[in-house]
């Protein structure tokens, strides 16, 4: 019994991710929107690599990406490197830090979700041929750090790392 329970709750997470990487995209394509305030979708794969390095694998955000960008009408692969940018951002930093408390993990979301912002936005401005809103990142930047607590203690309440 205890088994089932853990696959469950071990694949809980991949559906959550799959079920907001849809939703993202069906916001964004209902309300023409350049995009939902809260980068929910970088937040799980990064909690998700820094405590628990086998929950996303590479194939598994690759396959998810690919879908994103199908749905979203974005460069195809784009939102794959992002997701794979950041998992490998966030195990990288938690092995080079000797001592794990919030501020530190902190800094390591906003270090990594900055640099995958910064790369997305190339290859937006590259491959995509709709003018970019630089102010909006900005938002969703400031915003996602503002929620990232709120998720992150809701992640450690449900899965308990």
């Amino acid at each position: 019994m205890s088994s089932i329970l853990e696959k469950i709750k071990f694949y809980s997470a991949h559906i959550i991710f799959i079920l907001i990487c849809i939703n993202d995209s069906i916001f964004i394509n209902t309300w023409i929107a350049p995009g939902p305030i809260i980068n929910i979708k970088y937040i799980l794969v990064f909690y998700f690599s820094f405590f628990d390095k086998g929950r996303f694998s590479i194939t598994f955000l690759f396959l998810v990406g690919l879908i994103f960008d199908s749905l979203q009408g974005m460069p195809f692969g784009m939102t794959s490197i992002c997701f794979i940018l950041l998992s490998i951002l966030a195990a990288y930093l938690k092995q080079r830090r000797t001592q794990i408390n919030f501020q530190n993990e902190f800094i390591a979301f906003a270090i990594s979700l900055f640099v995958t912002q910064v790369v997305s936005v190339i290859i937006l401005n590259y491959f995509s041929p709709v003018p970019f809103e630089y102010l909006l990142l900005a938002i969703n930047f400031i915003v996602s750090l503002v929620f990232y607590p709120v998720i992150r203690t809701l992640l450690k309440v449900f899965y308990h790392y």
